[in-house]
């Protein structure tokens, strides 16, 4: 594995996270920098910890969270996904970041974007794939990516309002669908 092939895993593990952030800012447009920073620290924080998780792991914890993986990613973001739908339609006095943002729903969402590097850290244990140098690239592209996700979702949100947020909580449970319809190996 090189170094090109490295940068293609780790933004390949970024994506659900960036869906994830650009809904909430298209949810939310009161976004402060230091909240985000968080928030952004808390995806790529997650990722690594289910990155190395699985590369230590190996091939035991492989086969049992393989089993239902899918299920639990699919039930958080099709969650919360369906209550930003909801919430779009409801008549509000302001933006709250607060609710999007809280820890349970940073850990919630935190969690359910990082299984897929668990079970990429347990593949990759297995080949001579350079552990520091993905780990690296993963966490630069987890943190860049939620972070500009916010940012763009901000803006796409102040510009399209009630529809952008709506649009985010069908993304979510679109990405949801997705990783459960993976998981059966239908998709």
């Amino acid at each position: 594995m090189n170094i090109l092939s490295a940068l293609l895993v780790a933004l390949g593990l970024s994506m659900d996270n960036f869906a994830v952030t650009l809904a909430c800012g298209c949810a939310d447009c009161r976004i402060r920098y230091g909240r985000t920073f968080w928030v952004s620290v808390s995806f790529a924080a997650a990722h690594v910890i289910m990155f190395c998780t699985g590369w230590w792991g190996g091939a035991e914890l492989g086969r049992w969270i393989d089993r239902f993986d899918h299920w639990i990613a699919f039930v958080v973001l099709v969650f919360i996904g369906v209550k930003m739908v909801k919430e779009s339609f409801e008549t509000k006095k302001g933006p709250d970041l607060q609710r999007l943002v809280s820890v349970h729903s940073v850990a919630a969402a935190a969690v359910a974007t990082s299984l897929d590097a668990l079970l990429v850290g347990m593949a990759l244990s297995l080949t001579a794939a350079p552990f520091w140098l993905t780990l690296c690239f993963m966490a630069g592209c987890v943190f860049v990516t939620s972070y500009a996700g916010f940012f763009l979702g901000c803006f796409l949100g102040s510009r399209f309002g009630r529809l952008m947020e709506a649009l985010g909580g069908i993304v979510l449970a679109g990405v949801g669908t997705k990783v459960l319809l993976a998981g059966l190996g239908i998709w």
